[in-house]
């Protein structure tokens, strides 16, 4: 009898850890930070101490058109281009910074004598739409964790959560970032062998729109509870040509979560998708990523326990612009790791975040660590560990926000796998003129993101 009390106590123990993380909104005093001492997405507004990190005073302005900039274009010229590093990292000074480095970070200076972070001057270049913030301080004191923490409900599009009190409300930041209405880009994925071969693996046409993001969130013609909307298909290499998927992300993962579909075009069949999630290996960056390492991450939260460790200063990668659209995938990814010259790190306030895998559960990474920019760009890291507790894989995500657009953009992901010697780079586009990313404010008719839409959409 005192055995099943004692389950019935932790089992309901356990219901309250869930109902309070479920009901976590900030309080009304709290809100009232929102847009004085805290940026209208959460973000302390004041730089830190030893001014190394600035104050935010509102981001890049919209009308910022550096030389050689043409808009509409598909790539955005950097606008700190005649900055030189402060200093650099490496394995000979690692110590003096150790406490702002990543894990997977260390272990690239202690393997490779060649590899350094270059660490330049913090800007919080970041702005968004002023009805995206009015949305975000509207969030603070609604927004809630519903259906076990696995459903963002009391949301019209915004930060859901400003001020979060969990480590899941501080990763649906992440996942319902703001990342623009509609967007289109010929992109290519790569990766480098352990050999230290470049492998050019897919070359991608991409539609994507942002139902969740539009002023007008949710309109009568999409699902009301739509957040993105993915559809691309291949057009290179020969292997992979003509094939093409199809899929949408819902602020439900609970009862509504991605259903995916894919198109192959030497059978020409449409099949539901259900491994396009979780620990799947993606076969165009050569297996070195699994599905929800995505931008960091991607998906449902159901396989860890997610804790909110607290905020800390971290050299993450921001202001990407020469990563993104000033050089080609061979300057950029030589053998062993991507060209320093072209990753420029900066001193950022992070949100940490322990993701624990659960009892149970299965996963190929026993735990993972998120630094996630306070400003909620996108921008971060996470180190990932196998089930032995050894540091596995180094996950990153550079933001350069795209100026006269108002989109704080975070593309491509690239991820080291240090077990291998392998990495990988998504959604390179410097190969060429006719690469790039195209942000508009008229979102994709519904019949892009339908499984019929794909043999069209092929070619094949």
């Amino acid at each position: 009898m005192i055995k099943n009390t004692t389950k019935t106590l932790v089992a309901l123990a356990s219901l309250l850890v869930i109902a309070a993380a479920a009901h976590a909104a900030a309080t009304p005093e709290e809100a009232k930070q929102l847009g004085t001492t805290l940026t209208p997405l959460g973000a302390e507004k004041a730089g830190n101490k030893e001014g190394t990190i600035p104050a935010y005073e509102g981001g890049l302005p919209t009308t910022l058109r550096p030389a050689g900039f043409k808009p509409d274009s598909g790539k955005w010229v950097n606008p700190f281009a005649d900055e030189k590093p402060l200093f650099s990292i490496t394995a000979a000074n690692l110590d003096k910074y150790a406490d702002k480095v990543s894990e997977a970070n260390k272990a690239l200076l202690k393997r490779y004598p060649d590899y350094r972070m270059d660490v330049y001057k913090t800007h919080r270049s970041a702005n968004w739409p002023q009805y995206y913030l009015d949305k975000s301080i509207k969030n603070a004191t609604a927004a809630k964790l519903d259906k076990n923490g696995y459903k963002v409900a009391n949301v019209d599009g915004g930060l859901p959560f400003p001020i979060p009190k969990t480590g899941m409300e501080a990763m649906y930041n992440h996942l319902l970032r703001y990342q623009g209405q509609a967007d289109r880009a010929l992109v290519q994925n790569l990766y480098v062998d352990n050999t230290g071969k470049l492998v050019m693996s897919g070359e991608v046409n991409y539609n994507r729109d942002h139902p969740y993001n539009w002023p007008d969130s949710w309109p009568k013609t999409v699902d009301r509870e739509a957040e993105s909307r993915m559809s691309l298909n291949f057009t290179g290499p020969a292997r992979a040509a003509g094939d093409a998927n199809v899929w949408f992300d819902t602020v439900d993962f609970e009862d509504k979560p991605r259903r995916a579909y894919a198109y192959s075009a030497s059978t020409r069949r449409i099949r539901l998708a259900p491994d396009v999630s979780y620990d799947t290996p993606i076969a165009s960056t050569g297996g070195v990523m699994v599905y929800d390492d995505g931008n960091l991450f991607a998906g449902k939260m159901d396989r860890y326990d997610w804790k909110l460790v607290g905020k800390k200063e971290m050299y993450i990668p921001y202001n990407l612009y020469d990563m993104h659209f000033n050089t080609t995938p061979e300057k950029l990814m030589p053998a062993k790791f991507i060209n320093p010259d072209y990753v420029r790190w900066e001193l950022h306030r992070v949100w940490v975040v322990e993701a624990t895998l659960k009892q149970g559960a299965r996963h190929v990474y026993g735990k993972r660590v998120f630094f996630l920019d306070e400003d909620w760009t996108g921008s971060g890291m996470s180190d990932m560990y196998d089930m032995a507790g050894k540091i596995y894989k180094g996950n990153f995500l550079g933001m350069s926000q795209l100026y006269d657009k108002q989109v704080p953009w975070g593309w491509p992901t690239w991820t080291y796998d240090l077990s291998t010697g392998a990495y990988t780079a998504a959604t390179v586009m410097g190969a060429s003129d006719k690469h790039g990313w195209w942000v508009t404010d008229k979102p994709w008719p519904n019949s892009m993101f339908v499984p019929d839409s794909l043999p069209a959409r092929s070619g094949r």
